[in-house]
């Protein structure tokens, strides 16, 4: 079977490209050939060893020519940031229904939207298999008159390098672009860390959106900054990290997965349901630094039975997906 991926792909999101990393060997292993809407193919095949076709003046070819598509996962279904961003992916999808495509939604989460966005959500994906990655996204739509499937972030089906336990490896400071409260929150906690003889690290998720808040870090104090081009590079690189404390949340995840203690900001429901989930500490803004310093001195580690039961959801969700293509 032809498939093609719909997400946020090919724009240098180390995220993201966590979860297309995680999701296509799970399609190739069953024998599909997988194709992505990017936003930079040569970028997406590049890094990921497959055909990319661009998400726009790409599109029309790339649904003609497949079988099904994937609509997922990530944060697609919001219209918090952009209405044109939500309307962009359930356009997708009914256009893929009327060319009689098998449509799977998989692995989202859904919200925040408005009263416009979430009847344009029950449209779309009425009668569709979907999957979601946390639970509150499945009780959005389940108000919307929609099933779903429970499942989770598909970069959990990521392998990680081996990590040794260093308490006393940098402490990675992972900000979120468009959210200068975080970084003064971050500032905060570094000086602090830093009095405390601790060293620090910190890294930008997606350069473009994130880089200048990495540049603020590291015009403030002395602090390494981690660069990375590929899910596996920043999980080589964040293996050197003694404690984690991001905004981004597949920071998060790939920080669980490397078994590292871990504080969560919270700027975005997604976020807060997969701290819930992990049984980790979560800060809503505005931070509170002195609280976060001692989690990170303490070395506050993640649930890891709960961690495993949500590496055991991502498996069981793979399975669920290949069921839905084929049914």
């Amino acid at each position: 079977m032809n498939v093609v991926i719909s997400g946020y792909y090919g724009f240098g999101n180390l995220g993201d490209e966590a979860l297309l990393a995680g999701l296509i060997p799970v399609l190739q292993t069953a024998g599909h050939q997988v194709s992505v809407l990017s936003g930079d193919p040569s970028l997406t095949a590049h890094s990921h060893g497959l055909l990319g076709s661009h998400r726009l003046w790409g599109l029309p070819g790339a649904l003609k020519r497949c079988d099904a598509v994937i609509s997922g996962g990530g944060g697609l279904l919001q219209d918090k940031t952009s209405r044109r961003s939500l309307d962009y992916y359930l356009a997708v999808i009914t256009l893929a229904r009327r060319l009689g495509k098998r449509v799977v939604v998989y692995g989202q989460s859904v919200g925040p939207l408005s009263p416009a966005g979430e009847r344009k959500v029950a449209k779309a994906l009425k009668g569709l298999p979907v999957a979601v990655r946390d639970d509150s996204s499945r009780q959005l739509l389940a108000a919307l008159g929609i099933a779903a499937e429970l499942v989770a972030d598909a970069a959990l089906l990521l392998t990680p390098p081996q990590a040794t336990l260093d308490l006393d490896g940098p402490v990675l400071l992972i900000p979120r672009g468009g959210y200068p409260t975080i970084t003064d929150g971050l500032l905060a906690l570094a000086r602090s860390l830093h009095a405390a003889g601790r060293s620090l690290a910190t890294m930008a998720f997606q350069e473009r959106v994130d880089g200048p808040e990495v540049a603020r870090l590291r015009a403030a104090l002395p602090i390494e900054v981690w660069q990375a081009d590929s899910p596996q590079a920043a999980l080589l690189l964040m293996a050197k990290a003694g404690y984690v404390v991001s905004a981004r949340l597949h920071g998060l995840i790939l920080a669980a997965l490397l078994g590292k203690g871990l504080s969560g900001i919270v700027y975005d429901p997604k976020v807060a349901a997969f701290l819930d989930e992990l049984g980790a500490p979560a800060h809503t803004l505005p931070l509170a630094p002195d609280r976060l310093a001692a989690e990170v001195q303490a070395g506050e580690m993640p649930d890891l039975s709960q961690l495993n039961a949500l590496k055991a959801r991502a498996a069981s969700g793979a399975a669920w997906l290949q069921q839905a293509l084929s049914s």
